[in-house]
């Protein structure tokens, strides 16, 4: 799967893009530090919460591979289900520095 859906990225107003890369930039580390935060205390359900706020900014540029794990932490929170949250989390961490590069990167 690519970091961005180009496709969603051409739909978007040239005029507001750079708007919302920088909202993306700066509400991000929150919502990650948010998804963390709840995963460690054993409240899913308000982690499935942050994840899916996440997933929502994520979709809307585009960033697919964010947007997927963001579905997976929802789902397991959701579900009470907490295998592999640990590595889905890290997996999102690694992952926003390299989308938010690739995003910066469509304004050059």
């Amino acid at each position: 799967m690519s970091v961005l859906a180009n496709k969603t990225l051409e739909l978007l107003p040239a005029s507001i893009l750079p708007r919302l890369i920088a909202l993306f930039a700066s509400t991000t580390p929150a919502l990650i530090a948010e998804i963390q935060q709840h995963a460690a205390s054993g409240n899913l359900l308000a982690m499935a919460q942050a994840a899916h706020h996440l997933k929502g900014s994520c979709l809307s540029l585009g960033a697919e591979n964010m947007a997927e794990l963001c579905t997976e932490l929802q789902h397991k929170g959701e579900a009470q289900d907490k295998l592999g949250i640990d590595d889905f989390i890290a997996e999102l961490v690694t992952s926003y520095p390299v989308t938010l590069a690739a995003l910066q990167q469509t304004q050059t």
